[in-house]
């Protein structure tokens, strides 16, 4: 059990249930940002998604190199990469979100959930893949 939660792991399912937490929080952040955005300040739901991606990504890397990957670049190098994979994260956002919305007529707080779990599992893996391999 306190291998799950301290200490560097290389187990692609430990780090997975990690990620799954991180992820987790970081969703939360971004749901919350999402809705104060376009509730309370009445912003498109595309732009308040863009600014709420930005700062669950943020929260998501932040909190990734402390507890769920080990680096393995430099840190300059790094950042770009995770830049570069998180951009392509949120037109995979933007693009399922506009569909869901404007085709599948769901609400865009009930659309963006459902993106932000396809999302993350692509997040997942191309930082385990590319950056964190």
């Amino acid at each position: 059990m306190k291998r799950l939660f301290f200490g560097r792991t290389q187990s692609a399912r430990l780090q997975f249930f990690r990620y799954l937490f991180v992820g987790g929080s970081s969703a939360v952040l971004h749901i919350m940002i999402f809705t104060i955005l376009l509730e309370a300040m009445q912003m498109h739901y595309l732009l308040a998604n863009f600014f709420a991606f930005i700062g669950g990504v943020s929260w998501n890397y932040g909190f990734g190199i402390l507890w769920v990957f080990t680096s393995k670049h430099r840190r300059r190098v790094e950042c770009g990469m995770v830049f570069a994979i998180s951009f392509l994260g949120l037109l995979w956002n933007q693009l399922l979100l506009y569909l869901f919305v404007e085709y599948a007529h769901l609400q865009p707080l009930l659309a963006n959930i459902i993106a932000i779990w396809i999302v993350l599992f692509w997040n997942f893996g191309m930082r385990k893949k590319f950056v964190f391999c």
